[in-house]
């Protein structure tokens, strides 16, 4: 997976956000538009949709939740 994003918030939520600290998802906003590329057979399917996601840190991760644009 490879992806776009845009992440924007207040000076102090972004660097809130760079130092790992836990923000509310509701106070920044990240979005991302993701695309697959794979040589399973079995998520070949991937190859062939677009996408776009929502996104949030947690425990200093990355979160996202994809969505097939229909």
């Amino acid at each position: 997976m490879a992806y776009h994003g845009v992440r924007c918030g207040s000076p102090e939520i972004i660097g809130r956000l760079e130092r790992g600290e836990e923000v509310d998802p509701a106070s920044y906003y990240l979005r991302i538009a993701p695309m697959f590329e794979t040589s399973d057979p079995e998520l070949a399917w991937l190859n062939d949709i677009v996408t776009l996601g929502i996104g949030h840190r947690f425990g200093g991760m990355p979160v996202y939740k994809v969505f097939e644009v229909l």
